[in-house]
């Protein structure tokens, strides 16, 4: 199937559901199971009986979840920044249900009237299935459209939730809403990658105590953000799309939508896994760079790239295959992108001392002055069909999870040298 193929499935998917939801409000397994719920707990569609805390209890409540609100409000802001132009909810709910954050316009969906506010509860004893209520009962991410809403007041709205989990407990869920015409299936995958890092976030707070919440901020804020970009796109070429009547436009706009998917889903990936801790084993890295270098090698040969490999040190050092695998790739990637033409990346390894010396040295042209004292920050030296996290990912997993450095030199006009410095497993090489 191709990317056209995949793409009108998938739109012509959402269609159908909405559709079908129009046709019958319980149209899905998930909403009359959760309006079965609702029977059970006396609620009545129509007269919703709102609960809400007071000032006190609201700030006691805050102060119980203060590390959870930190680490979410970046994801909050920046969330509410890519619905800027539509009416909307961005909430976030304790384990019970409690709206203990919140953004977005909140008065244009109903407000206190409809309990939408900070300090109301939306769990689904007390408003019906909703994005927070549901998703908590279940564990699981839910998209709650229309007319699904056990409550009528909520019955023009889509929601969508996804659950907190630490550690195999629910500490609470995030909650995008929007009025029905703004509804988008990315979201709900946004929404999901947001919640990913956030517990990724949690665990390694939990394993360190020294934490950046100023960088760790700007990162999720910019990355979140950044994510309006693709989709944005991916709105307004399929709205080109449903309008065109041309069989090559359709393709041309759908191919596009593909394209700008695939980047996002790159961003969402990147966001995950910088945060997410790793264990660490006694490894030669010799084999994992062949790894990297065999598969980079045809490419080089079409760009007529000579790529070598010294290797002057068997020694052992502590790292995880993954991360550092990727590390490689980050740097070799780099640099094959950065030639136009032939050119030369020797990559290799040596003993110094207690500490194991890599090396990825290319022949491209050397890095602009103005970028060099930003290389290794996020969203940095950002290329068309590149993340800008990846020199990022480099350095943050040599520094931390390998508790190693790394550095850089460049000649205008030559090239640069990558150099990581791992430290020795000295234990199981005596």
């Amino acid at each position: 199937m191709n990317n056209f193929d995949v793409a009108r499935d998938v739109y012509a998917e959402w269609e159908s559901f909405v559709s079908n939801v129009k046709k019958s409000s319980e149209a899905r397994p998930i909403t009359l199971e959760s309006w079965k719920r609702c029977s059970e707990f006396d609620l009545q569609s129509d007269k919703l009986k709102y609960k809400f805390l007071s000032e006190e209890e609201l700030s006691i409540k805050i102060r119980e979840n203060s590390k959870l609100i930190e680490i979410c409000k970046p994801y909050l802001e920046s969330l509410s920044l890519s619905l800027e132009e539509i009416p909307h909810i961005v909430s976030l709910a304790d384990k019970e249900g409690w709206i203990i954050d919140l953004r977005g316009t909140p008065q244009e969906l109903g407000g206190k009237d409809a309990g939408l506010c900070l300090g109301s509860n939306w769990s689904e004893k007390v408003i019906g299935n909703n994005g927070i209520g549901t998703a908590l009962r279940l564990r699981e991410p839910v998209l709650v459209h229309g007319v699904e809403h056990f409550g009528m007041v909520y019955g023009s709205c889509s929601c969508i939730g996804v659950p907190i989990i630490s550690n195999g407990q629910v500490l609470g869920a995030l909650d995008i809403s929007v009025p029905v015409q703004y509804a988008h299936p990315a979201r709900l995958h946004i929404l999901t990658a947001c919640a990913s890092s956030i517990e990724s976030v949690l665990t390694y707070i939990n394993n360190s105590n020294n934490i950046n919440f100023s960088a760790m901020n700007n990162l999720i804020s910019t990355a979140v953000h950044d994510l309006k970009n693709p989709l944005s796109v991916i709105s307004g070429l399929g709205q080109l799309g449903n309008k065109a009547t041309d069989e090559d436009k359709i393709k041309s706009y759908f191919d596009r939508i593909v394209i700008q998917a695939d980047e996002m889903n790159k961003m969402v990936t990147e966001l995950i896994n910088v945060f997410r801790p790793e264990e660490l084993s006694s490894q030669n890295v010799n084999p994992i760079i062949e790894e990297v270098i065999n598969s980079y090698k045809p490419i080089c040969d079409y760009k007529n790239i000579k790529l070598t490999f010294k290797c002057d040190c068997n020694d052992l050092v502590r790292i995880n295959k993954k991360l550092f695998k990727r590390s490689v790739e980050n740097l070799l990637n780099n640099a094959v992108q950065s030639m136009n033409g032939e050119g030369t990346i020797t990559i290799g390894t040596k003993s110094c001392g207690e500490t194991l010396l890599i090396t990825v040295k290319d022949t491209a042209g050397g890095i602009p002055e103005e970028m060099r004292d930003i290389l290794f920050e996020p969203f940095v030296f950002k290329r068309s069909g590149g993340t800008g996290l990846g020199l990022f990912m480099v350095y943050y997993t040599i520094t931390n999870t390998h508790k190693g450095r790394i550095w850089f030199e460049t000649e205008p006009g030559n090239g640069t040298t990558f150099s990581i410095e791992l430290p020795l497993d000295r234990q199981l090489q005596l």
